[in-house]
């Protein structure tokens, strides 16, 4: 009953739940979906002006222990044609600044990842871009926890479904919770992505070929005639190789890497990906090491 002596001090909001996001908080309060769910349900919420709390829509989740995650940057510039890369600053919560280099596709997208560990600084971070002499539109991402949703607001949730609560109390209460930050989540991210997923050897012997496989989805399929870029490097000390195309009518782009004799081996290599159809754009970071045969020239054993 203490949920409802907060709902009568607050207020009422007025508004109305679309009948496809309540079949998806339903969802949540009997355990069917992920707290992540829900928390995608109250960010399309707040886009709506249905929750009145404004919710970061860019936020992303620390790794775990030794792990290592990565964000995605992306943006457009219209200087089309262009072949100088854009250069980028990311500036951290604390105000420490790291600096990227990130080449641009034909179409004038551009896309990179930057790690973000465990021991990342939590907050905003500010995005600075320029290509071509010319500044580009800033951007901010956000660096939070895990979700943290505590069970008990399935009870509130279900008072609502029971029409035991009005659907204005319920959106009340819910923005209560959120500006107190009872509720709290960072695991959402906008959904305006290609989906990209890759595939290829994790280990590979030198003087033979590599091939890696990209495969472009949206929501209704594969996606023909996706502009790929491909860059092989060494965790941003090298660049080996770089490979650029378009889908093919299955949504599928190849690259074979045939990798040289004398290559230094025991090496793991990042296959940074960056897709777009002209609209939407999508990523991904495959690794792969590199390996010799005992008795091969230049080959440094294990012992």
């Amino acid at each position: 009953m203490a949920m409802l002596f907060i709902i009568g001090i607050i207020g009422s909001a007025a508004a109305e739940i679309p009948n496809s996001i309540k079949d998806r908080i339903g969802l949540w309060a009997s355990g069917k979906s992920t707290d992540a769910e829900f928390a995608h349900v109250l960010v399309d919420l707040s886009k709506m002006g249905i929750v009145k709390e404004k919710l970061a829509q860019n936020t992303h989740t620390l790794p775990s222990y030794g792990q290592t995650a990565f964000i995605k940057i992306t943006g457009r510039s219209a200087e089309y044609g262009q072949t100088s890369p854009v250069r980028l600053t990311v500036t951290d919560p604390d105000g420490v600044v790291s600096e990227y280099v990130v080449p641009i596709l034909e179409s004038g997208t551009y896309s990179t990842l930057i790690p973000l560990r465990h021991d990342s600084k939590i907050g905003m971070y500010s995005v600075t871009a320029y290509h071509a002499g010319k500044k580009l539109p800033d951007s901010v991402f956000y660096v939070g926890y895990q979700a943290r949703i505590p069970a008990w607001i399935s009870h509130l949730v279900l008072w609502w479904l029971d029409e035991k609560i009005t659907e204005s109390e319920f959106l009340t209460s819910i923005e209560f919770l959120l500006k107190t930050r009872v509720i709290e989540f960072a695991d959402v991210t906008d959904s305006t992505f290609l989906n990209v997923s890759v595939s290829g050897l994790n280990a590979v012997r030198r003087g033979t070929t590599q091939d890696i496989t990209v495969l472009v989805k949206d929501g209704y399929g594969p996606v023909v005639g996706a502009s790929v870029f491909v860059r092989i490097e060494d965790y941003g000390e090298s660049v080996f190789e770089e490979f650029k195309g378009v889908t093919d009518s299955n949504g599928i782009f190849t690259v074979s890497w045939e990798i040289s004799q004398e290559f230094p081996n025991l090496k793991t290599l990042l296959a940074y990906i960056d897709v777009t159809d002209g609209v939407l754009s999508g990523s991904k970071v495959f690794t792969f090491q590199v390996y010799c045969l005992c008795g091969e020239s230049n080959c440094k054993c294990r012992t």
